[in-house]
């Protein structure tokens, strides 16, 4: 099977648009003490910051990496598109989708309930068009990798760090939520970081999808 493997991160907003989206946090009712009351917004504060790049109202897309492969030929290196315009990286995302040199089944790690809902919904906040991706269900040339391992069972558990364990295929090294952070301290560490996880998702199309 021919197939794209493809991996979004994302990062916050720039800290002015976050704060004009910031809710007004209230500290629990059975609180008090002014300083635990204080203390308790600020832990709320806090975290709403900590998953601001897990909700595409919060979030934007930072990079988006690709793997190709062609049973008839050798695999392509991997494409890391790290690019601080969202617009281009959304854009050449969906004409990668649409190119007839690309015309795959496109597959990943729970891009059912986060990389396509997230890039569907940054499309519209940019006034992007949307290919033909989603009626009741996803278009059948996408394929959610998570999906396939639960085999039918939701209570079937599993990260794709987990499950590239299970399988001998290896392992993440770090976490996406630094990913923004990495590209701005140490971008050679972002991009490996990356790679490797663009790598591991392939191995997983190669594993899964025979």
């Amino acid at each position: 099977m021919k197939y794209v493997a493809f991996d979004i991160e994302t990062g916050p907003l720039p800290e002015d648009e976050l704060q004009a989206l910031k809710p007004e946090f209230q500290a629990a009712k059975n609180l008090r003490d002014p300083a635990k009351i204080e203390a308790d917004i600020a832990a709320k504060i806090q975290a709403w910051h900590d998953d601001a790049a897990l909700s595409a109202i919060t979030g934007r897309v930072v990079a988006i990496a690709y793997s190709r492969d062609d049973e008839a030929g050798p695999d392509q290196v991997p494409i890391l598109d790290i690019d601080p315009d969202e617009v281009g990286l959304i854009k050449r995302f969906w004409d990668h989708y649409e190119d007839r040199d690309w015309a795959h089944c496109w597959a990943g790690f729970n891009i059912y309930s986060f990389d396509l809902p997230f890039l569907i919904r940054r499309s519209w906040k940019h006034k992007l068009r949307v290919p033909h991706v989603r009626d009741r269900w996803w278009a059948t040339r996408l394929v959610d990798l998570r999906d396939t391992w639960q085999l039918g069972d939701r209570q079937a558990h599993g990260n794709l760090d987990q499950v590239c364990r299970h399988l001998g295929l290896g392992k993440k090294e770090g976490s996406g939520a630094d990913f923004a952070g990495l590209l701005v301290t140490d971008p050679d560490k972002a991009r490996a970081y990356l790679l490797n996880d663009i790598t591991l998702t392939a191995k997983l199309c190669k594993t899964l999808l025979v």
